[in-house]
């Protein structure tokens, strides 16, 4: 199974071309990511189309800026990370085409991974949490997707990330159960992989009097516990990568299960066909007008 990428290549694309082109013209364009994310970047000042804007908007930012965001962002983008965001979106960036910051083959890709640091900020912050050695705090909530969330809880030698997956469609309903208990199995398999626990309906006992947790038919839960080797310096970045494409990761697999099944229903049936019009009788010429014991005719057709 391959792995989807961290940063968003629509965006990536469109900033190496604004780079590279000679020719400035005016740029209005949003466009969207997984989990309901839109961005919009564009030139707002027509005497200055040096001046670009880089936009996104996700229902959880708040949350995520509460969560070391800003700081974060701070950290990556400086003076670029504008005090008042564009109306409508949660954090705007702004930048100068004729004056990069740092690196300018690397900078389309850093801006590309905006909605990727911005999810990474609350994990970083437990992290560093539990290596230092600090009294484990509450548990962050992050309500990222419409009735789904991940709730990441510190204790003294762990993190546990808690996935909270709602599937209406009872076909996905169906793979994702199948696949999520692969999963989960699989770590038996793989050393030093984090614990993985799959369950349905009933949230897992870390959620216990958490607000807004919701338990439903179609609601399922997985469960990562992520020990002090998954979180040092070592490996932090490379377990927020996955941990912040997860639901993605799950939601393009099951996709791709659908269409496997369907492209195989569908050759079986053109077989099936076939099969039929082998059996049908072969027309011999012969005269088709029958007559029956009794005298009467009919034709065969």
């Amino acid at each position: 199974m391959i792995l989807l990428e961290f940063h968003n290549r629509i965006l990536l694309e469109t900033v190496q071309n604004l780079i590279q082109g000679d020719k400035r013209d005016p740029l209005d364009i949003v466009f969207a990511d997984f989990d309901g994310v839109q961005f919009h970047i564009s030139t707002p000042r027509q005497d200055a189309r040096n001046i670009v804007h880089l936009s996104i908007n996700w229902r959880c930012i708040p949350t995520l800026l509460k969560n070391g965001g800003t700081e974060d962002l701070s950290a990556i983008y400086g003076s670029m990370l504008q005090a008042q965001p564009e109306s409508g979106y949660g954090v705007t960036l702004e930048f100068n085409l004729d004056n990069i910051p740092g690196n300018k083959e690397k900078f389309p890709e850093v801006l590309s991974l905006l909605k990727r640091h911005l999810i990474a900020a609350p994990f970083k912050k437990t992290f560093a949490e539990v290596e230092a050695g600090k009294a484990p705090s509450g548990i962050i909530t992050i309500d990222y997707r419409d009735e789904e969330a991940i709730y990441i809880k510190a204790e003294s030698d762990r993190v546990i990330v808690i996935y909270s997956i709602n599937f209406k469609d009872l076909g996905d309903q169906v793979l994702a159960k199948t696949f999520l208990q692969e999963f989960a199995d699989a770590r038996k398999t793989i050393n030093n992989a984090p614990t993985v626990i799959y369950s349905t309906k009933e949230a897992p006992g870390e959620l216990k009097g958490v607000a807004g947790v919701r338990e439903t038919d179609t609601h399922s839960f997985v469960t990562f516990v992520l020990f002090k080797n998954h979180i040092n310096a070592k490996n932090a970045e490379r377990t927020i990568n996955n941990m912040g494409i997860f639901r993605d990761y799950l939601q393009y697999h099951i996709k791709c299960s659908k269409a496997f099944l369907h492209t195989h229903m569908r050759i079986r049936v053109e077989t099936f066909l076939q099969v039929l019009n082998r059996a049908r009788p072969a027309d011999t010429g012969k005269e088709k007008v029958k007559k029956t014991a009794g005298g009467k005719t009919f034709e065969r057709k």
